[in-house]
Parts: C-alpha cells; sequence; structure tokens
C-alpha cells in the first residue's frame, strides 16, 4: 500500500541520507563531529571555570560555550562546500541580535576560541581541534596560575543601596577619600523610584607606619581599612545594604 511505501521512504530519507548531495556514509561522520565537538568544548568550559577568578562568574555561560562549540560543528556541516548555503546562514544570522553585555574581555576569547574548535570539527579537521584545545587549555591555566600580566594594585568592589533624593558623590567623596587609594562608579541601577543600587570599584589603603613585606601584616591593614570604610558608612542612616566584595569573600552590613 502507499501508506507503507510512504512510511519506508519517510524513514530512509530521514535516518539514512543528510541531503540530496551528501552520501548515506556521511552519517558516521556527523556522529563524530557531535563527539569530538561536545567532548573539546566541555574541556574548554572547564578550563573557563577552573582559570576563571573574578566575581562575574556565571554556570549559564559556561554551558552557553558547551552548546556553541556543538552548533558552530554542525552549522559547517550543513553549510559544507555550498556557497548559497553560506549566504543563507549569514542572512538568517543577521536579523539576530544580541543584547547581553559581557563583562570581561576573557569572555570574548572563550567564546571565538570554542568557535574556532567547532568549525575545526566542522570541517573535519578533528586533530586540528585537539591541538588547539590542549594548547588553548594549556595556556590559559599556565597564565591564571602564574598570574600573568597581573598588577600589584588589588582592587574589590563595594555595593550600597542610596536614596535618589540624596548626592551620594557628596557624601561618600570624604569617606572614600581617608580609606581609600582609588576608587571609581562601576554602575548604577535604578531599584525602585526612590532607591538606587550603587556599585564602585576601589582599592583599600594599606595603613602601615613602616615598611613591611610581611603578607599577613599587609592583609590586616587592608581589612582594618574596610572595617574602618564600612563602619563610617553604617553611620549614615540612609544608606543599606553596603557589601564589599572582593572575588573570594564579602564584608555585608
Amino acid at each position: 500500500m502507499w501508506l507503507d511505501d510512504f512510511f519506508i521512504k519517510f524513514i530512509e530519507d530521514s535516518f539514512f541520507t543528510l541531503g540530496t548531495n551528501i552520501s548515506p556514509i556521511e552519517v558516521s561522520d556527523v556522529i563524530i563531529v557531535f563527539f569530538w565537538s561536545i567532548v573539546l568544548s566541555i574541556l574548554i568550559g572547564i578550563t573557563y571555570r577552573g582559570t576563571h577568578r573574578s566575581i562575574s562568574y556565571s554556570q549559564n555561560f559556561t554551558q552557553t560555550l558547551i552548546l556553541l562549540g556543538m552548533i558552530v560543528g554542525m552549522i559547517m556541516i550543513i553549510i559544507g562546500t555550498d556557497i548559497a548555503r553560506a549566504f543563507t546562514l549569514v542572512g538568517a544570522l543577521s536579523i539576530v541580535r544580541f543584547r547581553n553585555a559581557l563583562k570581561e574581555t576573557r569572555d570574548v576569547g572563550f567564546i571565538f576560541f570554542v568557535m574556532a574548535v567547532g568549525m575545526a570539527c566542522g570541517t573535519r579537521f578533528y586533530l586540528v581541534g585537539i591541538m588547539l584545545t590542549t594548547v588553548g587549555c594549556s595556556l590559559m591555566y599556565f597564565m591564571t596560575y602564574t598570574k600573568f600580566g597581573q598588577k600589584s594594585l588589588a582592587q574589590d568592589i563595594l555595593e550600597l543601596d542610596f536614596p535618589v533624593s540624596k548626592d551620594y558623590a557628596q557624601t561618600l567623596s570624604p569617606i572614600f577619600r581617608r580609606y581609600l587609594k582609588y576608587f571609581t562608579i562601576l554602575g548604577i541601577d535604578s531599584i525602585d523610584e526612590e532607591t538606587n543600587h550603587i556599585s564602585f570599584i576601589v582599592t583599600f589603603k594599606k595603613k602601615s607606619k613602616m615598611l613591611s613585606f610581611n603578607k599577613k601584616s599587609e592583609l590586616s591593614n587592608e581589612l582594618d581599612s574596610k572595617a574602618g570604610l564600612l563602619s563610617e558608612v553604617q553611620k549614615i542612616s540612609y544608606i543599606s545594604n553596603v557589601k564589599v566584595i572582593d572575588g573570594s569573600n564579602s564584608v555585608e552590613i
């Protein structure tokens, strides 16, 4: 019956061929691309998580890296050597608008990293993808644990809720000058009509009267500056939810 013929053709076209110009044997290539793009993207995601040291880590971004690597690999298979498909894909993606701002420059690097690996897998350059992942991940771990490019200036983030009706600059500047070596505003977010949530990037002063190479002493002096600033800000009744974040812990009032 025609239903049987239709069902057989449906199964064959769905699972035993990948397109009119692709032979059935290339189903194995798709499986291999899936395998390597996912495995290598997972390694990149693990590297991103293991080398991340700031407070802006996002589990969603790590998962997106893995998904992106697999998708790019599949896109390269779909395009193949067909120029018309490539232009169609560019036109389709041009209508998409990405408005999620990345908080760190290194996140952009990891996006290009995982895209390059996905492209290598999708074009069947598996060895190139493996070598790129190995070298790139090793390089990130090396730069992280050797603290390559790090400056001695330690920066923290100070967050607080401040009323809209008050001038935060006039209120906080005298306190900041007493306890901070450096400060700049990071952002202002509106909580409601009466309150803003303000974030600052700050560097605390080390209140050491004599030159000391003792790290414990420097850390103690920096904590004294933090405690002093928080104590001063706490005395202002209309400021709330004060928090100092240094990446590993936070001091909150």
